[in-house]
């Protein structure tokens, strides 16, 4: 029987990458897309490259909670197990917006809407002693949060701090996730792809989506294709030994420590 598995932000880069590899490991894939617009010619493009697989389209604006909840009852719908939720989906602003519940958009999306879908979809988890994988970023070091103006209303908004902060949340996420789901035998990991060459963050524009490596030939020397930063992805929903390292920060498929998660407003007993 197929292991089952859902990867959101599927339909480009790290998400379409790990899509592809997992289909073509003979894995049911669901696919999520925003909308059926831009899921279907993504679904058409997987079956075309892996005639045998088994991947299925499921649809949400996971910036809006309500649809995060749908896109779980989609899933629902069509299986009673899920062996892995890979939660892939994310963004970069360049400028503060807010989601349809009032949410600063950056970290609704990636940090929120994983929250809530792997609330939605544990007990088809459960069912597998399965494994939840978050991509998250080694951007999380320069992460900081202010619980007094944790939706970046107050102070004058960067994106990059917005979304550094996002991708610590992943981690506190994952290894809190992983101290209360570890007796029910299920894992939770969380994982870096490293500095991959997608779209990912072509909101801000094409000059600004390519960061601080300038220079076409800097970039074609130091950013990965998706293939490769799908890698850990694909190895963390399959590999037996990943089931040892529950809660765990994981790089280039090796398990990273990562640097004491502290600042003045945060409490000091998140670090290794």
């Amino acid at each position: 029987m197929s292991k089952i598995i859902l990867i959101t932000g599927a339909t480009t880069g790290i998400g379409k990458a790990g899509a592809l590899e997992l289909g073509r490991r003979g894995w049911k894939v669901f696919v999520h897309a925003r909308s059926e617009a831009r899921g279907n010619p993504v679904l058409d493009e997987l079956k075309q490259n892996a005639p045998n697989a088994d991947f299925s389209l499921v649809t949400g604006d996971v910036s809006a909670m309500a649809e995060v909840r749908s896109l779980a009852e989609q899933v629902k719908a069509q299986t009673n197990t899920l062996d892995v939720l890979w939660n892939n989906a994310g963004l970069l602003m360049d400028e503060r917006k807010v989601s349809v519940d009032g949410w600063e958009m950056t970290m609704a999306i990636n940090h929120l809407a994983p929250f809530v879908l792997t609330r939605e979809l544990l007990p088809l988890i459960e069912q597998t002693q399965g494994r939840i994988i978050t991509t998250s970023s080694g951007a999380y070091q320069m992460g900081r949060f202010n619980w007094d103006d944790w939706m970046d209303e107050k102070s004058k908004y960067s994106s990059f701090k917005a979304y550094s902060k996002s991708k610590l949340a992943n981690i506190l996420f994952t290894r809190e996730l992983a101290r209360r789901v570890n007796a029910k035998g299920v894992t939770a990991h969380c994982f870096h792809p490293g500095l991959v060459s997608t779209d990912f963050g072509r909101q801000r524009g094409e000059e600004k989506q390519k960061g601080f490596i300038p220079g076409g030939l800097f970039r074609s020397l130091f950013m990965l294709d998706p293939q490769a930063g799908a890698d850990t992805g694909v190895f963390l929903a399959e590999d037996p030994s990943a089931r040892n390292s529950n809660g765990k920060y994981w790089t280039k498929r090796k398990v990273r420590w990562t640097k004491v998660l502290s600042t003045t407003a945060m409490p000091q007993n998140y670090g290794n």
